[in-house]
């Protein structure tokens, strides 16, 4: 089902948030961008409305079920939107509408979806899950639509229609496993994987090996369960039997809980090294949050909620307060919404500026960020687009945290920015 929501015009937001609007990325396009633009002609394209000025961006997330929580996504975007659309913003005087497709997290539901909007919205500007996407490139690029991903995998790097914005969702155990041997005192244990068998989670367990490999560490077993199982029991078993010490648990949804609660059942207690995408909002509060507590540690490429490091998640905390100021808390969804949308609000201004919304101005525009900076501090580091796919070079650098039942998002910032050469290492051996 298709939803859109329509960004309030609430407020102004303060000095430093609308500078920063327009400058987060290179080339930017700034307030100047869209004031140009609209003296003069603008050609349009699915999405656009060019009389009213208004854009409607399209977003394939589950929001649904166990996946209910990704609806934070959504509302990341609108705060982003709400941002660039402000007095001084990439899209001043512009309307931005998000419309939302319900994947339910399945390849076969997406592919009717996809169809079914694609020819209202000039980008789409969030979609999770790499089956997902590959599920729909064919489609996609004889649409000539461009996709904005919260993650890739090594695949979808060089795709031309798959904009990366944040490290590569397989690059976390890159990171995971270092960290745990420099902050946790674990380079003579047993590390083992446990892995579904989507292809995030087979690029997710080659990159395990890779980095056990780099630092010659011991490896004892690497388990598979199937997509979205929520029966544990025997993977969990074979992990105890190898005497697991570390386990990279690479999931999604409800996974951790599950993990958890069936860990419990057999008293197995290793430290747990688990990606965002396998973040919920009840980690610290669900079924086994007592085992998380003690045990997990999670990798994200943002800031803590209420943190200081980082400008973007100030002003993301200021927009959404705008927009939703009831919204729970989300690390991973509301962050991963907004620096899209941020980025995306770039591409769009100019486009604005060259004065074409088609299709192809949106690619031409995009083909022309050149270098996308981190002045955000969210996606963990700038990502290089360079002068064509060929070129792209994702961020690496991943903020650690452990699972507080007593901070706003369930998240507790242990390492912000954790940035090791072995993580550098398994992008070069990607992008190189």
């Amino acid at each position: 089902m298709t939803k859109t929501r329509i960004l309030p015009a609430i407020g102004l937001a303060s000095i430093t948030l609308l500078a920063l609007a327009g400058c987060a990325g290179t080339p930017t396009g700034g307030s100047g961008g869209g004031a140009a633009a609209a003296d003069g002609e603008i050609v349009g394209g699915p999405g656009v409305d060019v009389a009213n000025k208004t854009i409607t961006v399209g977003a394939m997330v589950p929001v649904s079920g166990v996946f209910a929580g990704a609806v934070t996504n959504i509302e990341g975007m609108e705060a982003g939107f709400w941002t660039a659309t402000q007095p001084g913003g990439a899209l001043e005087g512009w309307t931005v509408k998000v419309s939302n497709q319900d994947t339910e997290y399945d390849a076969a539901t997406a592919i009717p979806l996809y169809e079914s909007f694609k020819d209202d919205v000039a980008i789409i500007g969030a979609i999770l899950g790499s089956h997902i996407i590959g599920a729909l490139l064919p489609s996609v690029e004889a649409d000539g639509i461009v996709l904005v991903p919260g993650g890739t995998t090594p695949d979808l790097v060089e795709v031309p229609a798959v904009i990366p914005t944040f490290p590569m969702t397989s690059s976390h155990p890159a990171a995971l496993v270092p960290y745990a041997v420099e902050a946790h005192d674990k380079e003579d244990a047993t590390f083992c994987a446990l892995t579904d068998e989507s292809p995030l989670g087979t690029y997710s367990a080659e990159t395990f090996e890779f980095a056990t490999s780099e630092m010659g560490l011991d490896v004892g077993t690497m388990q598979k369960y199937p997509v979205n199982s929520d029966q544990l029991g025997p993977q969990i078993t074979a992990l105890k039997n190898a005497g697991c010490e570390v386990l990279f648990a690479g999931g999604t949804g409800a996974f951790l809980q599950y993990l958890a609660v069936q860990s419990v059942q057999q008293s197995f207690e290793p430290l747990v090294l688990a990606a965002n995408s396998a973040y919920t909002i009840t980690v610290a509060t669900g079924p086994g949050a007592d085992w998380l507590i003690r045990n997990a540690v999670i990798s994200v490429p943002g800031d803590a909620w209420e943190g200081a490091n980082s400008e973007g998640q100030r002003l993301m905390v200021e927009a959404l307060a705008a927009t939703y100021p009831d919204t729970t808390p989300g690390a991973n969804a509301h962050m991963t919404g907004f620096a899209n949308a941020m980025y995306v609000s770039e591409v769009l201004a100019a486009a604005i500026e060259a004065g074409d919304l088609s299709r192809e101005g949106i690619t031409a525009a995009v083909n022309g960020i050149g270098t996308w900076e981190d002045e955000l501090g969210m996606v963990g580091g700038d990502v290089v687009y360079g002068s064509g796919p060929e070129d792209r070079v994702p961020p690496h650098r991943l903020s650690m945290f452990r699972i507080a039942p007593d901070v706003p998002t369930g998240l507790e910032l242990e390492k912000y920015y954790y940035d090791s050469p072995v993580t550098a290492a398994y992008v070069e051996s990607v992008t190189g």
